[in-house]
């Protein structure tokens, strides 16, 4: 399945120059779009209306986490919102997934 926002949209969005940062990036949209449907939010495709916003939400949250990575206190609170989300989309309650990584 392709991505919404491609390598090339997102290292200009974010002013990356080389191919050194392509893994990270990829796998960012990746997570990103994966982050939004834990979230509730169904995948938009090209043509649809909301696909703009969608797309620039995928956008903001891969800019987030690209330059976020490097700050050991936002890569904690990043990571406690993201096993928050997959807590409650595997069933069970925030704290629980919280606590489970933290272990």
């Amino acid at each position: 399945m392709a991505n919404s926002v491609t390598k090339e949209e997102m290292k200009e969005y974010l002013y990356v120059d080389g191919n050194h940062q392509d893994t990270v990036i990829e796998a960012l949209i990746a997570g990103a779009e994966s982050e939004l449907l834990t979230s509730g939010v169904r995948k938009f495709k090209n043509g649809d209306e909301q696909f703009p916003l969608y797309k620039l939400a995928i956008q903001i949250l891969v800019a987030r986490h690209f330059e976020d990575r490097a700050s050991t206190e936002k890569t904690n609170v990043n990571l406690d919102y993201i096993v928050s989300k997959l807590a409650i989309a595997s069933g069970g309650a925030p704290n629980e997934g919280l606590q489970q990584v933290k272990e």
